[in-house]
């Protein structure tokens, strides 16, 4: 009898591990895990914390709590776009129940790794339906989901900062990272032609273009636009430096290019869309399917002028637009 006992418990015990299923687990609810895709390391750029605390904390409210009923598998780039690839394909190995793919980049390589895990993302540069990852907004109908910005709006309110500070704009210089994709860059194209300005492109794909790109500028540009990418995002106290040693009223998404002596910044708020997103992961969690939850757009986004830039500059800013502004930088 002891020796039946005894072999149904190895054979219970071998079945186990065949099936995946550790010893040490019995009696313990399985941990949910979560892969966060993002550019660079996190320990890189203290600035992440922007996006990724008001995430955590937001999983966390809930009901997920890291180390807890959840862990967090992160993975990143390197800092080079190309890496992305296997950085997904890693998230995509491990069975993640779910990635969150932070930027245009991070969603491409997360949707060409795996099309059953669910993804949700925060993508400020592409629209998700041209791009082919949902079949509509209200319905995605695949495996992703997330918070996507809507660009032509987003340009025309770019143009309409620059236009307010700066009345006789009629030519305006573009700094582009091509890695994110062209939805900005046309959609800024697009809204010049009608106001009749004219658009110097300067594309970049690596930190070491920058430098040249502004030396390349020609026909005194009366302002700047600086594109989003990861890329231009670490690189916003280098770009707001070069665009004061050129003398050159610019514009960002990036609120840390205001910070760094830019003259504005005008994006989404990272932390209500990070919020969202952290709501999409939990839905998920719970058994929600992607293709069921409607795709986002941001709906609330932060401007802050630089009035020391502007200064130094030589410009006014209209009162209407400090009143609309939700910091200004004196």
């Amino acid at each position: 009898m002891r020796l039946r006992i005894v072999a149904g418990l190895l054979l219970t015990i071998s079945l186990l591990s065949v099936i995946g299923c550790p010893v040490e687990s019995w009696g313990q609810e399985r941990r949910q895990r979560v892969g966060i895709l993002t550019f660079f390391p996190f320990t890189d750029d203290p600035t992440q914390a922007l996006w990724f605390e008001p995430f955590r904390r937001k999983l966390a409210s809930e009901g997920w709590i890291e180390g807890k009923s959840i862990s967090l598998e992160y993975r990143d780039a390197g800092s080079d776009p190309s890496k992305f690839a296997s950085a997904a394909a890693a998230l995509a190995e491990l069975k993640v129940d779910v990635i969150f793919a932070v930027s245009a980049p991070a969603v491409r390589a997360a949707h060409a790794a795996t099309h059953s895990i669910p993804i949700v993302t925060q993508d400020f540069t592409n629209d998700p339906v041209a791009q082919g990852y949902v079949e509509s907004y209200a319905r995605p109908g695949g495996n992703v989901t997330g918070v996507f910005l809507d660009a032509p709006e987003f340009a025309g309110k770019w143009f309409e900062i620059l236009r307010t500070i700066i009345p006789a704009l009629s030519r305006v210089s573009v700094i582009w990272d091509s890695s994110p994709g062209s939805t900005h860059l046309n959609a800024v194209k697009n809204v010049a032609q009608s106001l009749g300005i004219k658009v110097q492109v300067l594309e970049v794909r690596k930190p070491n273009d920058i430098g040249a790109a502004f030396s390349a500028l020609r026909g005194r540009p009366q302002a700047l636009i600086i594109l989003p990418s990861p890329m231009l995002y670490v690189q916003s106290a280098h770009l707001a430096k070069l665009a004061r040693d050129h003398e050159l009223p610019a514009t960002s998404m990036a609120r840390t290019f205001a910070d760094a002596g830019g003259l504005v910044a005008y994006g989404p708020d990272m932390i209500s869309a990070s919020e969202r997103c952290a709501y999409l992961v939990a839905k998920i969690l719970r058994g929600a399917k992607p293709a069921d939850l409607p795709v986002e757009r941001p709906t609330k986004f932060t401007l802050v002028v630089n009035v020391k830039a502007a200064k130094a500059l030589g410009l006014s800013v209209p009162d209407s637009l400090l009143l609309r502004a939700d910091e200004v930088i004196q």
